[in-house]
């Protein structure tokens, strides 16, 4: 006689989240679709498409740890409260077409969702992936003129005095520089504002999965993200005057259009040897 077994949580798990994973891909499948024809063709917003599949990596990573939580119970209500606000983020931007509260609308709607069925283990399981979605949520224009503005200026100030300081005839006005019988415009695109984005975002799930024992480690590590992606910015737009002035303006252009992968291998290089520069450093003090 055989006797019957009732389905282990893990064997319950995919037949529960299924039903709410359609449901949330049905709402924001065409959110971001939406988000990729208006922000993500444009090279400041290269790094969204990036931060989302790091972010859907982590999840996959995490469903083991989410699975094996007990069920969560009392918190229905106060979970409801939240998913009726992120709701409201997602009604409201998806019919006024205000993408940061619509594409911001998923951290609160997914954290009312793991809140409620694994309650707040689950939300300590997955508190990592529900902040870095902050990196997906596209930033509205007037606050990116706040930032590319002065940062342009500096790019183009920084970038001049080297150039001058290693003997280039080279001139600016404003974000204009002028090398030669070449001029060069300091656009959206050379401020560095989305190789700062992308580098933020991995050095954060690099120190996130790394787990460095020392404190002062990770801090050093994510203070130093800025600057790096600023130095790596500034060496590209260094290059990219020098070809031009070298070679011409065609020369200068095909450049360009390849500098972008130069400038976040450059970037990612100096993080890792900053990372492996600490590691010996920790190891000469250990001894």
């Amino acid at each position: 006689m055989k006797t019957l077994t009732q389905p282990t949580l893990s064997a319950a798990w995919p037949i529960t989240v299924l039903p709410i994973a359609i449901g949330l891909l049905l709402m924001y499948i065409p959110t971001f679709i939406g988000v990729a024809r208006t922000f993500w063709s444009q090279e400041r917003g290269t790094a969204g498409p990036i931060i989302l599949a790091i972010c859907a990596w982590l999840v996959w990573t995490k469903r083991e740890a989410l699975s094996s939580l007990p069920s969560a119970s009392g918190t229905a209500y106060r979970a409801t409260l939240l998913f009726i606000f992120g709701l409201a983020c997602y009604v409201i931007g998806r019919s006024q077409e205000l993408h940061v509260l619509e594409v911001g609308s998923i951290i609160p709607v997914c954290a009312a969702v793991i809140w409620a069925m694994r309650g707040m283990a689950g939300l300590r399981v997955m508190w990592f992936v529900l902040f870095f979605l902050l990196f997906v949520i596209p930033l509205p224009g007037s606050l990116l003129d706040a930032i590319l503005v002065p940062l342009k200026q500096q790019v183009s100030m920084v970038s001049e005095s080297i150039m001058y300081a290693l003997g280039f005839p080279v001139a600016r006005s404003g974000v204009v520089i002028s090398i030669g019988q070449y001029q060069l415009l300091i656009a959206d695109a050379c401020s560095g504002l989305s190789s700062m984005i992308s580098l933020t975002g991995i050095g954060l799930v690099y120190v996130y999965l790394a787990r460095n024992p020392g404190l002062w480690h990770n801090a050093v590590l994510l203070l130093a993200v800025l600057p790096i992606a600023f130095i790596a910015n500034i060496a590209r737009v260094c290059l990219l005057m020098w070809v031009t002035y070298a070679f011409g303006e065609s020369a200068g252009q095909q450049f360009h259009d390849q500098a972008g992968y130069l400038e976040i291998v450059l970037a990612f290089a100096l993080f890792f040897g900053l990372d492996a520069l600490i590691n010996i450093f920790r190891r000469r003090m250990a001894k």
